[in-house]
Formats: structure tokens, C-alpha cells, sequence
């Protein structure tokens, strides 16, 4: 299962990603962030009804997504830098560039 940020939810139709191949989660943050960025998008909402929804304690997205990954032991693709390098510090699995996220959810 691969959780995922949302910048990279986001970017589905750029990427063209339909999230088939493999599960996904989301963090309740990350999902709270995508509802109101993609109000209208019916596709986009339509994709993520199928994501598993991680609850954490943390209130940010990328805490969020830190503590879920190392609770659940999760990939996470995500193309915030910042995320990328606080997630490669405690040794979590990163997909961080277009490639290695669409071989994994393409």
C-alpha cells in the first residue's frame, strides 16, 4: 500500500494516474486538504473514495504522513521536497519523482 501526499493526488490527470495497481491510503489531513481544493472535481473525489483513510494524531498533512508511514511501515509519493527529506532522515520509503510514482500506481 502506498500513502499518498496530496500534491501528488492532485496531479492525476497531469500523471494520468487512476490509482488501479496497487491500494493507496490517505491521511485524514490529506484528505480534508484534497476536499477543498478539488470541490468540483467529480473525478478526482471519485478516485479517492477508494483510498484507505489513516486517522493520526498529527493535525498537519506532512505529520500526518510521517506518522502514518512509520506506524504502518507505508511508501509514501509525495513531490514536496521538504516532506521527501524529513521522510528519507527516519529512513521511510520515498516515491519522489514522476517515474517512480507512475510505475508504482500506473
Amino acid at each position: 500500500m502506498i500513502l499518498l501526499d496530496t500534491n501528488v493526488v492532485m496531479e492525476y490527470k497531469k500523471l494520468k494516474l487512476f490509482f488501479r495497481k496497487e491500494k493507496f491510503a490517505i491521511t485524514k489531513p490529506c484528505l480534508e486538504e484534497i476536499k477543498k481544493l478539488a470541490k468540483k472535481d467529480r473525478v478526482l473525489l471519485s478516485l479517492i473514495s477508494n483510498a484507505e483513510i489513516i486517522n493520526t494524531e498529527a493535525k498537519n498533512a506532512d505529520s500526518s504522513i510521517i506518522e502514518a508511514a512509520e506506524k504502518y511501515g507505508l511508501k509514501v509519493a509525495t513531490f514536496d521536497r521538504n516532506l521527501v527529506k524529513k521522510l528519507k532522515e527516519k529512513r521511510i520509503s520515498v516515491l519522489a519523482s514522476n517515474k517512480e510514482i507512475l510505475n508504482e500506481l500506473s
